[in-house]
């Protein structure tokens, strides 16, 4: 019965995606793009934009050019720099705050995926003072309209600036929670490599295959569509094609464009199917040990795969043709499993662990819980998990030796 319960549910989410007017954004794409940012919000009658970021940006002054295109043309730009690695309901309470103290009427968020969530949050409680964000948790729980928001993403991973959603961490309930709504899609997204030229290996690897896991999910979820999946795999075949090229080539500008542009394809692809139990198991890793989302998706993925492998084999099949992988013997299950294989190597040369170094045993009933209950009734997965399935999955991410590398 609680099958049938979760799928019927999931059933009935698939139906709502087809028909939701999931509204237009204006995009500003290609290297320099963000100097045209302040023209275009100064066109569309923004007076006073809140720039959200963080405070490592700020003392690297990504935003200062874009601050002082907004002044040049007229914009006062306040700016609140406290966003965290897991964004918490504090911080966007901060935020808030900042907003309302300096009579702001938008928002500019310049980050990765933490700061464009934390800008959303913040958004959704300004246009919504009377509601707490966790009364927000869910599906469409934001009632009144938000300011508009601009997105400049500094990795490329999250996908942030395409999606409706955002995830906060709540250190009181030891969790994180989503919020999702239309009215949360960024009004316009700015894609620049230029932001991201130079950015730290280790960012570039985790942010890659969060955007790698968002595709993955999307496409081998039972709620994709003909659109979603064509997204999905052209995100595939971008980051198959160019993250080990931006991970070994920091400055490598078309490397950075392309693997932003996969970023924003995996996000528009998953922000209309939904994820998997990586990201559910990741945001219960990541609440509980602080570990980067886009690290505790890589880490996560593959068990998750192998996992789910009986029940999608052909959808990762398919990907590994989309990506011109070798099976064994060209069969799908040859080629479903080269491409965990792929992925397991992509992990390797790119210098992940395979293993969480600060998993402890005590510690997996906790998390299973926590990623179950993210997951039901919500996400559309192949192959439904129960806690002793999950159990199971994450205790084989513990780290049994010195060595945390395979």
């Amino acid at each position: 019965m609680q099958v049938l319960l979760i799928r019927s549910y999931q059933l009935l989410l698939k139906g709502l995606a087809r028909v939701l007017p999931f509204p237009r954004q204006h995009r500003l794409i290609g290297a320099g793009s963000s100097q045209t940012l302040a023209a275009e919000l100064s066109r569309r009658r923004w007076r006073r934009p809140l720039l959200v970021s963080d405070r490592q940006l700020m003392q690297l002054q990504l935003p200062a050019a874009l601050i002082r295109d907004l002044e040049a043309t007229g914009l006062p730009c306040s700016v609140f720099d406290q966003v965290l690695e897991n964004p918490t309901i504090a911080c966007v309470e901060a935020g808030l705050q900042c907003y309302r103290r300096n009579g702001c009427d938008s928002l500019i968020a310049v980050g990765g995926g933490s700061v464009m969530d934390c800008a959303k949050g913040i958004a959704a409680r300004v246009g919504n003072p009377w509601l707490p964000l966790r009364w927000m948790e869910g599906l469409f729980r934001v009632l009144a309209p938000p300011p508009p928001l601009a997105c400049l993403p500094t990795t490329a991973g999250s996908g942030s600036e395409s999606t409706i959603a955002a995830v906060f961490s709540d250190p009181q309930r030891h969790g994180k929670f989503a919020i999702a709504d239309l009215k949360l899609l960024p009004r316009i997204m700015v894609i620049d490599p230029m932001l991201m030229l130079g950015l730290p290996p280790a960012i570039t690897a985790a942010s890659g295959m969060d955007a790698l896991t968002h595709a993955v999910e999307s496409y081998i979820g039972r709620n994709g569509s003909a659109w979603s999946r064509r997204k999905a795999l052209s995100a595939l075949r971008r980051i198959h094609r160019w993250l080990l090229q931006a991970h070994r080539h920091g400055r490598d500008e078309s490397a950075r464009l392309q693997m932003a542009l996969a970023a924003h394809e995996a996000g528009a692809a998953f922000t209309r199917t939904n994820v998997g139990y990586a990201h559910a198991i990741a945001h219960a890793l990541g609440s509980l040990y602080g570990l980067p989302h886009g690290l505790a998706n890589a880490i996560v993925l593959p068990e998750v795969l192998r996992w789910s492998h009986p029940c999608c084999e052909q959808q990762l099949a398919e990907m590994a043709r989309a990506i011109e992988l070798e099976g064994s013997d060209g069969s799908e299950q040859g080629m479903a499993l080269a491409f965990i294989a792929w992925i397991e190597a992509l992990k390797q040369d790119l210098g992940i662990p395979a293993t969480v170094a600060e998993l402890r045993e005590e510690h997996i009933p906790q998390i299973s819980r926590s990623a179950l209950k993210e997951a039901h009734p919500g996400y559309p997965v192949p192959r439904l998990m129960t806690q002793t399935d999950c159990e199971a999955l994450v205790s084989r991410l513990q780290d049994h030796s010195d060595n945390c590398f395979r």
